[in-house]
């Protein structure tokens, strides 16, 4: 069973952001244009646990059983299922670590592991995390594979502009910022890193489902005045026709970093 995301694009749209450390626009072609998020959008995810975990609501170390079925906008429950399930994921009902569950989010971009978290610290606070970091156009109004939700036309989105302003605040110093670099880095399905010298940190996170491609990454050390931070954001696209255009700009953009 494959559970509904998002009609893909009529026409080709390519945007990108790329920030110095300090969060100036080194270049950007259509930065703030929305795209629906696909996965990119458990970054956002991921920043809202780990603040919700420094103010003391979220317990990282607690152990919960894994989950695959979960609450609808219609207060009814859905079952992921189908391309929508993580193949390495615990079995429902097994005791798993939320902290795990916020890796396995990230590194292999699980929806279980998303709407679990989701659940725990509640949509509210991924929107107030969203206000706070003050992004224009990312938005999470449903969890994934939530069909009630899609079908009122709750959507996920963000642009460019935002993914990369929410990587810099993922890796800046801060609470939580270890655990952020930890899951970024251990990303198994990166893009832009495809294009990197072999000796570049990175740490990266990608979405994707029909007609939509993006990823995030930041380029370099976290702590290295000269890290860069770049966002490309696809739509329109067969994957692989999208990721060789996202290599080809990151060769473009950071030529001095690629192989």
């Amino acid at each position: 069973m494959t559970l509904p995301t998002a009609a893909p694009p009529a026409d080709v749209r390519l945007a990108h952001c790329l920030l110095d450390a300090q969060g100036t626009v080194l270049s950007a072609h259509a930065p703030d244009l929305p795209f629906y998020a696909a996965s990119t959008i458990k970054l956002h995810v991921l920043l809202a646990a780990l603040r919700a975990a420094d103010e003391g609501r979220l317990d990282v170390m607690a152990e919960v059983p894994a989950a695959r079925t979960f609450t609808g906008i219609d207060g009814a429950p859905f079952t992921l299922g189908g391309d929508h399930l993580e193949a390495s994921h615990p079995a429902e009902g097994t005791a798993v670590p939320v902290r795990e569950l916020l890796v396995r989010m990230i590194d292999r971009s699980s929806n279980e592991a998303t709407n679990q978290i989701a659940e725990l610290i509640g949509l509210p606070a991924i929107a107030a995390l969203i206000d706070s970091l003050g992004l224009r156009a990312t938005r999470m109004e449903r969890l994934i594979g939530d069909g009630a939700a899609l079908a009122q036309g709750l959507t996920n989105e963000t642009s460019a502009a935002d993914l990369a302003t929410t990587m810099l605040h993922a890796v800046r110093p801060g609470p939580g910022a270890a655990l952020a670099r930890e899951a970024l880095g251990a990303q198994r399905i990166p893009v832009i890193a495809t294009a990197l010298r072999s000796d570049v940190p990175w740490g990266s996170k990608s979405g994707w489902v029909d007609g939509y491609r993006h990823d995030v990454a930041h380029l370099g050390e976290p702590a290295d005045p000269d890290l860069r931070v770049l966002a490309v954001m696809t739509g329109g696209l067969a994957q692989d026709e999208a990721d060789q255009r996202i290599r080809d700009l990151v060769r473009e953009l950071c030529g001095d970093l690629t192989a």
